[in-house]
């Protein structure tokens, strides 16, 4: 199997909703040297997960318990259903040197987690230490997959953020509106070798519409009162939360198989909603959701807000 080194970490930007401002002059017009915008409208989307006061999947809500506020402003669902979408899936294995006993179980639980999606779901397999390799890159051949998994090796350093970084942006460039995309991220210490910073992760993240969720294999709990061990705990959350997913911190490798059930269950029973916003400005600002439910005592994730597009000049 061929590994492919991903050199670095390139800029990019998915413009995922928002209204695009359309300013014209005619050929015969005197000012028609003025730059020309590009006319669009495009969706809001939504991917969510329900779950109970008991932390139990919540999957038979209905359109109307569900409220979108934009910046407060309450908009209107135009989209909703709970159909099981097709996901493009990024599987990120930490191979750092610190996961050497631990990696043929951690395997095993990837292998046996992508066997339980649905067989036409998409997999990109990439292990990270000190450096970001794609094992596989995205495919419904399941054989690849689980060979591409079985194939990760320890060694080396944690280059976490350039793997998450590097994750996100190849599922952006890919988008597709009847679709679903996600990272499955498992690490087990602080980023020791990335040239990109965690707010550069986390501003990527708010861009793109793909759900994170994260494991962080726990040590000894000694180790757990380090900073570093702390740190990096901290920063698998705030990615899972700021993008609707969820983090598991299980206390031995031996649950780590229960974690991607979860996880797997989760993919399967997400609401998807759409709306167009009321706000029409095209300034590039952060909207800042709330999703709020009608029926008592749920908890709803998805993600927090995104940015409003810039007008997009069109070549003339």
């Amino acid at each position: 199997m061929t590994r492919t080194v991903i050199a670095s970490a390139l800029v990019a930007g998915l413009v995922l909703a928002g209204v695009v401002l359309a300013l014209s002059q005619s050929p015969s017009d005197d000012q028609d040297q003025r730059p020309r915008y590009q006319v669009g409208v495009d969706m809001v989307s939504l991917s969510l997960t329900a779950f109970d006061k008991k932390h139990r999947l919540v999957t038979d809500l209905e359109r109307d318990e569900f409220k979108i506020y934009e910046d407060g402003v309450l908009q209107d669902v135009s989209i909703f259903s709970k159909e099981d979408l097709p996901l493009r899936l990024v599987i990120l294995l930490d191979t750092s040197s610190s996961m050497r006993i631990k990696m043929e179980m951690a395997k095993e639980a990837a292998i046996e987690f992508v066997r339980s999606l649905k067989p036409e779901d998409q997999f990109k397999v990439i292990e990270f230490d000190d450096r970001v390799l794609t094992l596989v890159d995205f495919t419904s051949d399941l054989d690849q997959v689980e060979s591409a998994i079985s194939g990760a090796v320890a060694d080396g350093a944690t280059a976490l953020y350039n793997a998450v970084y590097i994750s996100l942006q190849s599922l952006s460039r890919r988008r597709k509106v009847d679709e679903r995309q996600a990272v499955v991220v498992l690490s087990d210490g602080n980023d020791t070798g990335s040239l990109v910073t965690f707010e550069d992760v986390l501003e990527l993240a708010r861009k793109t519409d793909v759900t994170i969720y994260t494991i962080f294999l726990r040590g000894a709990e000694k180790d757990l009162k380090k900073n570093k061990y702390f740190q990096a705990k901290y920063v698998l959350e705030r990615l899972a939360a700021e993008s609707g997913g969820s983090a598991f911190s299980p206390e031995h490798i031996k649950d780590l198989s229960g974690v991607y059930s979860d996880i797997a269950s989760e993919l399967k029973n997400q609401y998807n909603l759409g709306y167009i916003s009321t706000n029409t400005q095209a300034d590039g600002k952060w909207r800042r959701l709330q999703l709020v439910c009608t029926r008592p005592g749920m908890d709803l994730r998805t993600r927090g807000g995104y940015y409003a597009p810039r007008p997009r000049r069109r070549r003339r």
